[in-house]
């Protein structure tokens, strides 16, 4: 989920043999054949951005071990594709696989995404609902359907309004759990909560952090407004674990939240972010420093079904600066701790969005 080959990132060290594939592996290390094969079997799981990248690899792990699959992503073609690779990959029957476009930046296609699903899945359990979809430091501001910009509206308020209309699915089934995926670069913001919100508009402070940046007009900073999306993912987990457990619905009986990064890992994503040369710099970065898009799926794979995987943690690579490597728990920065900011994210974006969240009101079936 990272670019870092611009200026305004940290530099890489140059990665090696060791860091390609190694770091942070140890004899008890997570990895695909750490989940029994048919231990996912009757298990339904929905991944946004499935079409490529650490998505689809993750799907092809989930398929493996016997789990229903539900992929999305805007496009249908790349989605049919990304479907007929893991039922060649899996041996996965049809069945198995479905796909749907979902628009994360549009609040009416996830509504209506939302709407499909309940009317074609109806009372069938929701296991795990993978948050993956993502852009990166566009160079220039863009403006979603509802006013917002572009990357805030895709990494955080599309996949906050996805997850209400999804939990009264996953509170239905024991265990459920949501996998926010967030990225190393939630440290960069210099914002004192990380998000924004406390330096904007006192008025409607979220409103100016998601529809301009958070900066005056001519301003726009790709990477910090990267940066404090995925800070906002790591903030929603804190607060909807906070609310599961008031609501005595988290747990085994219940939900679980967790995030998960797949550190630098080679996938198109860096190809959105003009800072990265485009698809042709995007390709040597990869090559150059990336581990594969497998190698970072891991940490999505571990979040959504490892027992080992506990509400609000943050796992991703456990090799230098948690770029490469096998999975763990990771230590994320301070501020993702922040009661406060989590529960105003919450709030606005609750407002911004018109999610309804009286699932967590209703008590739980007997």
């Amino acid at each position: 989920m990272l670019g870092e080959c611009s200026k305004a990132a940290p530099p890489l060290p140059r990665k090696t043999s060791r860091t390609r594939a190694n770091m942070g592996a140890s004899s008890s290390h997570f990895s695909a054949a750490s989940v029994p094969d048919g231990s996912l079997a009757g298990k339904r799981i929905v991944i946004t951005g499935g079409s490529s990248g650490i998505g689809l690899e993750a799907a092809k792990v989930f398929a493996a071990k016997g789990a229903k699959v539900l992929l999305t992503s805007r496009s249908q073609p790349r989605l049919d594709a990304a479907a007929e690779e893991v039922r060649k990959a899996t041996g996965a029957a049809d069945d198995r696989v479905e796909t749907r476009p979902l628009d994360l930046s549009s609040f009416r296609s996830v509504n209506e995404f939302a709407d499909w699903y309940v009317e074609t899945h109806g009372e069938k359990p929701l296991h795990v609902l993978l948050n993956n979809a993502g852009v990166m430091a566009f160079p220039d501001r863009r403006e979603s359907a509802d006013g917002f910009e572009m990357q805030m509206a895709t990494n955080h308020l599309g996949h906050f309004l996805l997850t209400a209309r999804m939990l009264p699915s996953l509170l239905r089934t024991a265990g459920s759990r949501v996998v926010n995926v967030s990225s190393m670069a939630h440290q960069w913001p210099a914002d004192a909560d990380g998000t924004g919100i406390s330096d904007a508009d006192a008025k409607d402070p979220f409103r100016v952090a998601a529809a301009s940046g958070g900066f005056a007009a001519g301003q726009y900073e790709p990477w910090k407004q990267y940066a404090r999306t995925k800070m906002a993912n790591l903030h929603f987990t804190l607060e909807l674990n906070r609310r599961l457990e008031a609501a005595g619905r988290a747990g085994a009986a219940g939900v679980t939240a967790i995030s998960a990064h797949p550190g630098y890992s080679a996938t198109g994503l860096q190809a959105t972010s003009g800072s990265m040369g485009g698809s042709v710099g995007a390709a040597i970065g990869n090559a150059l420093f990336a581990q594969s898009a497998a190698m970072g799926a891991l940490p999505l794979v571990m979040a959504s079904v490892s027992p080992d995987a506990a509400a609000g943690q943050y796992i991703g690579p456990s090799g230098t600066n948690n770029m490469w490597g096998y999975p763990s728990a990771n230590t994320p920065d301070p501020r993702a701790f922040r009661a406060d900011a989590a529960e105003k994210l919450w709030d606005a974006s609750t407002a911004l969005t018109g999610a309804d969240w009286s699932a967590l009101d209703a008590p739980p079936r007997s």
